[in-house]
């Protein structure tokens, strides 16, 4: 394994560590969610954060993406990304302050106030933290992950069992893991060294929005494929399906976590090699991998759905494990069409993101609005799988104008050809016994046929090892 492959393992190592810890609280926080929030409320701070992820790129001019890029050039002078970065953030609090005042005069029957709070401390975390980790302190990035989860997941388990807070205990929890995390960054990072108010340029910030402002655009097409369906589960449903949807997804979400840590450290090795000679080889190759992490872990959740869902969720979300295998396609495809977007940010081509964004979402809200009537809760989740296919192609096809990546069909037809067994066992057969031995078949074959996953397997352990053996 070159220097470039150990760099992009060891990186995901040191994130790995520091999303353990959000995946393993996110593993105790469900059943306690399921136990002290019933499905409306759940379905309505589900609502709640999903809305956070669509305005807040908008008021902020998408400030904090800007601030990863840019900081990640070694010519950039980090102390102007980040002052400017400051800037703009403290701007868009005003705002958010604002409206929400404004808001809280009119809505009824959701945490107004606590939701500010919430979007106020992912702003600046968001700013912090993307910073941090472009400037290569990713350690430290990673342990403000461990903190943010452990924070988070105590506030809730006091707030919500002890305290009976509902609703506004679970966005205060949120809120105070960011909020704790972003304290021990600025002060382990020694973040008050990049800060200096006559670093402020008007120019810079103008060449920032070049790159922000499509993504703004982009972000809300993004939203609109995957966080809209909430919208029209609860206007088609009711939000009581809406929190047994919102619960549903929480499970496929172990494959989105690992995907955060592989990006992590993605975003930052495809910037550097890109324009390389061998740029396209390293990025089809890393491709290729990935794709087969992904099916092998979809595979593994559908081989266990029905199991985990009896011990980890109360009754009345266990109807849930039926949206899984649609939730679990839909996490495989987005995380395929991120990894594509990756390709454009390394070039700054932020127009074609937009663009390919733009179009999944028109086909994603029509494809829900016709399916959710037929097939209800699923349909939603179909729509979403097939928007975000969309995407992916979309994304291949400008790319591979680019000639910066080689895909092998025969390997991804192989992949989701065994996705589809597991999937059909898992609805024609009732005994999870059964179900599982299947799945566990199918994982044994796609190693047996996948050479590209025995080597990431072998790397990642080896680098393991490695690590331990370092420490001692």
């Amino acid at each position: 394994m070159n220097n470039k492959y150990k760099k992009l393992v060891g990186n995901s190592l040191i994130f790995a560590i520091g999303n353990f810890g959000s995946k393993v609280m996110t593993f105790i926080m469900v059943p306690i969610y399921s136990y002290t929030l019933t499905t409306g409320d759940y379905g309505k701070v589900d609502l709640i954060t999903s809305l956070v992820q669509l305005f807040l790129p908008i008021i902020c001019l998408d400030i904090f993406d800007s601030v990863f890029r840019f900081a990640l050039d070694k010519s950039e002078d980090k102390t102007q990304i980040f002052s400017i970065g400051l800037v703009v953030s403290a701007y868009s609090s005003i705002l958010i302050i604002i409206a929400g005042i404004i808001l809280s005069m009119f809505v009824k029957g959701y945490p107004v106030t606590m939701s500010i709070i919430y979007i106020l401390s992912t702003l600046f975390f968001s700013l912090i933290s993307n910073f941090s980790r472009a400037i290569n302190y990713v350690k430290q990035f990673a342990i403000a992950g461990i903190i943010n989860s452990v924070i988070m997941g105590l506030s809730n388990i006091i707030f919500l069992f002890f305290l009976k807070l509902g609703m506004n205990g679970y966005m205060l929890s949120m809120a105070l893991g960011q909020i704790v995390a972003a304290v021990y960054l600025l002060t382990s990072v020694r973040l008050v060294r990049f800060i200096e108010r006559n670093k402020f340029s008007i120019g810079k910030l103008k060449e920032m929005m070049v790159y922000g402002i499509p993504l703004i655009p982009n972000n809300l097409a993004w939203w609109l494929n995957s966080s809209s369906d909430r919208f029209f589960i609860i206007a088609f449903l009711g939000a009581g399906q809406n929190g047994i949807y919102a619960m549903a997804s929480k499970i496929p979400s172990v494959i989105s976590t690992i995907n955060t840590i592989f990006f992590q450290s993605w975003q930052m090795s495809v910037v550097e090699e890109y324009n390389k000679k061998d740029g396209k080889k390293f990025i089809s190759s890393v491709f290729s991998s990935f794709l087969s992490a992904l099916f092998f872990l979809g595979i593994g959740l559908l081989a266990i759905i029905r199991p985990l869902y009896k011990v980890i969720l109360s009754s009345s979300y266990f109807i849930g494990w039926k949206l899984t295998p649609c939730l679990v396609l839909a996490v495989i495809y987005t995380s395929i069409a991120s990894f594509l977007g990756t390709i454009f940010t390394a070039s700054k081509r932020t127009a074609s993101i937009m663009v390919t964004t733009v179009l999944g979402a028109i086909a994603n809200v029509i494809l829900t609005l016709i399916l959710i009537r037929i097939i209800g809760s699923n349909g939603a989740a179909m729509a979403n799988a097939l928007s975000f296919l969309l995407v992916s192609i979309l994304r291949y096809l400008e790319i591979k104008k680019a000639d910066k990546i080689a895909i092998d069909w025969k390997k991804c037809l192989t992949l989701h050809v065994l996705f589809g067994i597991s999937w059909a066992s898992l609805f024609i057969l009732k005994n999870d016994i059964v179900v599982f031995l299947i799945g566990l078949a199918l994982l044994v074959l796609e190693l047996v046929l996948d050479r590209e996953l025995k080597s990431v397997l072998k790397n990642f352990s080896f680098s393991i090892i490695n690590r331990i053996k370092n420490r001692f």
